[in-house]
């Protein structure tokens, strides 16, 4: 293909020459139209013809380009004719099959047209009917729509009667649940409506209605609760005492669980031992729980917990107050007002600990072993006992009643185990009672202590006459004295004891104060031990600082007979502490061991020595007043034949005493007290012998001494005490070697040992000297009566020698 070039212009790229121009099916006013050929189809070349249009417009060109462009139509139209040409009878043929064709498509066209206009007017009916049929689904639909929206709306009202009628039946929790489901569920369904907004406006107006309505029912619930309390309180104590009875009675009659007494209620041991034999006060208690579960189940539904717990905690905190309001005073004696106040009390956390384990995360409670976490219940359980021990505390003060202490302690008691059975925290209330306990025991004390110094004071030591058996049983149940049948039937009625009243009287007040010191014992199982010490340095006191003080300071009587009952009684007092230690061992706590010892048996044996040493004293005082009177004529030259009357007056006395005074005394004192008297007797007498004022001794002075010596010897041989036979053994052998015609015999080793044991060098050498000193004329001696001065003599010089003054 040639190329148009001209000077000054760029060359035209071949793509141009692709460009022809062919006749158009159809022609518009603007001549012939211009198309490409398919070789313009490839993306390259009309990418390159909009650049080479773009380059001959803006060199302005453009006749050149269409001179040259019809050019190319002339060259491309000659082509076309000479290819005809060549082809002319094909062509013709061609155009007579396209000839008949075109009649073929006229008639075909008209065929067709007639089918389309009948076409059309069938079409045109169904149409109509079309759109008829469009109508009715449109008014179907909105039928179907609006019955759809009435079930709806049918339902939403039937929701709402159903609120009401709910609401008349007292269903709150389902009211609410009711209002719920319509306000998210029905109600925005139906939204367009004017009604469901004035709906949807009530819901909140009804779910108030029905918090309050609760809210009131729930606070007449707590009025009907707060009076009835009492009554469940008074019921759970009265269980309590009941199973405290039991529990005693079966440990005590049984054997096996005898040494589980000590166990207090709700202890472990007694728990297992009683296992499923126990009912719970929680089954008897009959209150309807509806109002406040209702209340708790409205509140959660509306998302107001919070608020609710709230709210009655401080109803149920005004309640307590109401309750602790009440003035008390337990200092009259009347605890009337204190058990209503505890029973009130029981109730109240009775009912709260029914609460606590029937609802879920309402009411909070503290474990009670960590009860450092400050919960609801506990903190009205805190307030509440709190103020129960100020009330005690307050109105004890400077009570001297001991009785009132044990009827608090066992009111309190009852209360305390009530509660622990509950698991409430009671250690507060516990020490509580340990210290009404400390301070009951001082005023046991003190009453005891007075009680005791009254008995022994005014106790005449006169030994005790019962009159009939029911007396003597009486006295036998506390002491350990058994009188055997023959006693009894020998001395029958009115029976007089060994012992003075005041040894009865104190055993049964030292009995009587172990019992009621363990009474308020009871219930303190963790310091029991403490107690058992406390008891035991108590009953020590009594019986050392009361009785056997105010008896040691009765020994100061001169009255033997008194001093003899004394003796007696301690001597009973001291065998009867045994009986006291084994009472303590008795009724101590059950897991301590060991042998009990008080201290008040070792201080009566030793006041009972003190009490036959004052016997001693006194019996030898008087027994030195009788020597006393008894003036020895030393020198006297006339010889009696009968004793000394102020000897046998001594005599006398001893016998008195014998049979009179120490009557009732044990035979190993009076042996004692005899041994001691007739020994003093003995050296007294041996001293008047001796006596270095006294410096000369006639031998009718001596033989009249030994008669008398002679006479208390036939005295202490009649008492038929074979301990108190040698007794003046050593004075008889002083004066046989006296007034013996060999005195030289002493010397002789064999025969002072068979003869003069018991006589002392010394005193042989101070008798003779004073025998020797008599100097009678020599004329009146005879010969056997001069072999025997000279034997003296010589028996005082040799021992002189000697020195034997240890014999």
């Amino acid at each position: 293909m040639a190329t148009i070039s001209e000077p000054g212009m760029k060359p035209i790229p071949d793509a141009v020459n692709k460009i022809s121009l062919s006749t158009p099916a159809t022609t518009t006013g603007n001549g012939p139209e211009l198309t490409f050929s398919s070789t313009l189809d490839d993306a390259e070349n009309l990418e390159q013809l909009g650049p080479v249009i773009k380059q001959i417009t803006e060199s302005g060109k453009q006749s050149a380009f269409l001179d040259q462009l019809d050019a190319l139509i002339r060259k491309k139209d000659g082509e076309i004719e000479r290819m005809c040409n060549a082809h002319y009878q094909e062509f013709v043929h061609a155009v007579d099959q396209l000839l008949k064709v075109r009649q073929g498509s006229v008639n075909l066209r008209r065929k067709i047209a007639d089918v389309n206009t009948g076409l059309q007017a069938r079409g045109k009916h169904l149409t109509e009917k079309k759109k008829e049929l469009i109508e009715a689904k449109r008014v179907q639909q909105n039928v179907d729509n609006a019955i759809e929206a009435l079930k709806t709306s049918l339902v939403v009202l039937e929701l709402a009667n159903k609120v009401n009628q709910q609401l008349d039946e007292k269903k709150y929790y389902s009211a609410l649940k009711t209002l719920d489901g319509l306000e998210h569920d029905r109600l925005r369904e139906i939204s367009n409506y004017s009604f469901t907004q004035r709906l949807e406006k009530g819901v909140p107006v009804m779910q108030n209605t029905i918090k309050g309505t609760v809210t009131v029912e729930l606070k007449e619930w707590l009025a009907r609760v707060r009076e009835v309390s009492r009554e469940i309180g008074s019921l759970a104590m009265q269980r309590m005492q009941e199973r405290q009875d039991r529990w005693r009675t079966k440990t005590i009659e049984n054997p096996k669980l005898k040494n589980l007494q000590h166990h207090n209620v709700n202890s472990a041991i007694e728990m297992v031992v009683n296992e499923g034999q126990e009912s719970s006060i929680v089954d008897e208690v009959s209150i309807d729980f509806e109002p406040l579960y209702r209340c708790i189940h409205v509140y959660d539904t509306l998302g107001k917990r919070h608020e609710f717990k709230t709210s009655y905690e401080e109803d149920r905190r005004a309640q307590a107050n109401l309750a602790l309001s009440s003035p008390i005073n337990l200092r009259d004696g009347n605890l009337g007002p204190f058990q209503t106040l505890l029973q009130d009390i029981v109730g109240f956390f009775i009912i709260e600990h029914i609460i606590l384990h029937n609802t879920s995360e309402f009411r909070s409670q503290l474990n009670k072993f960590n009860p450092k976490t400050n919960k609801q219940v506990d903190a009205l359980w805190e307030m509440v006992t709190s103020k129960v021990m100020m009330v005690v505390s307050e109105s004890l003060k400077g009570c001297r009643d001991p009785e009132l202490f044990l009827r608090i302690k066992f009111s309190l008691l009852i209360f305390i185990q009530t509660l622990e059975g509950f698991d409430y925290f009671v250690k507060p209330l516990q020490e509580t009672l340990l210290a009404l306990f400390q301070r009951y025991s001082e005023l046991l004390i003190n009453q005891y202590s007075e009680v005791f110094e009254k008995i022994v004071q005014e106790d005449e030591c006169m030994p005790m006459t019962v009159e009939k058996e029911d007396e003597l049983k009486e006295v036998m149940q506390y002491t350990r004295f058994r009188p055997d049948k023959e006693f009894l039937k020998l001395h029958g009625f009115p029976l007089r004891l060994p012992f003075s009243k005041v040894f009865p009287t104190c055993c049964r007040d030292v009995s009587a104060f172990v019992h009621q010191f363990y009474q308020f014992a009871e219930g303190f199982s963790q310091t029991h031990g403490e107690m058992d010490d406390i008891l035991k340095k108590a009953v020590d006191s009594l019986l050392i600082k009361k009785v056997n003080a105010i008896l040691l300071k009765k020994l100061e009587s001169t009255n033997l007979s008194q001093i003899v009952q004394i003796i007696i009684n301690i001597e009973f007092f001291e065998s009867t502490c045994p009986d006291f230690e084994m009472l303590l061992m008795e009724t101590r706590s059950f897991h301590r061991s060991g042998r009990i010892h008080l201290k008040a048996t070792s201080t009566f044996k030793e006041t009972r020595r003190k009490a036959e040493k004052r016997i001693f004293e006194l019996v030898n005082s008087k027994l030195d007043e009788f020597l006393e009177l008894s003036e020895y004529d030393w020198e006297s030259t006339e010889l009696q034949r009968q004793p000394s009357p102020n000897l046998q007056d001594l005599v006398y006395f001893l016998t008195n005493v014998t049979n009179a005074a120490l009557l009732n005394l044990p035979e190993s004192i009076k042996s004692l007290l005899y041994f001691d008297a007739l020994e003093h007797l003995c050296q007294s007498m041996k001293a008047l012998l001796l006596d270095s004022d006294q410096r000369t001794i006639t031998e009718i002075a001596l033989h009249n001494f030994s008669i008398d010596v002679e006479f208390i010897e036939d005295f202490v041989r009649n008492l038929g005490d074979p301990a108190i036979t040698d007794t003046f053994l050593e004075l008889r052998q002083l004066l046989d070697l006296a007034m013996s015609e060999n005195s030289e015999e002493y010397l002789s080793p064999p025969v002072r040992n068979r003869k003069y044991n018991r006589v002392q060098g010394r005193d042989v050498i101070m008798l003779f000297e004073k025998l020797l000193r008599e100097s009678p004329s020599t004329n009146g001696l005879n010969q056997q009566q001069k072999i025997r001065r000279r034997s003296m003599e010589n028996v005082a010089r040799v021992l002189r020698s000697v020195h034997i003054g240890g014999r």
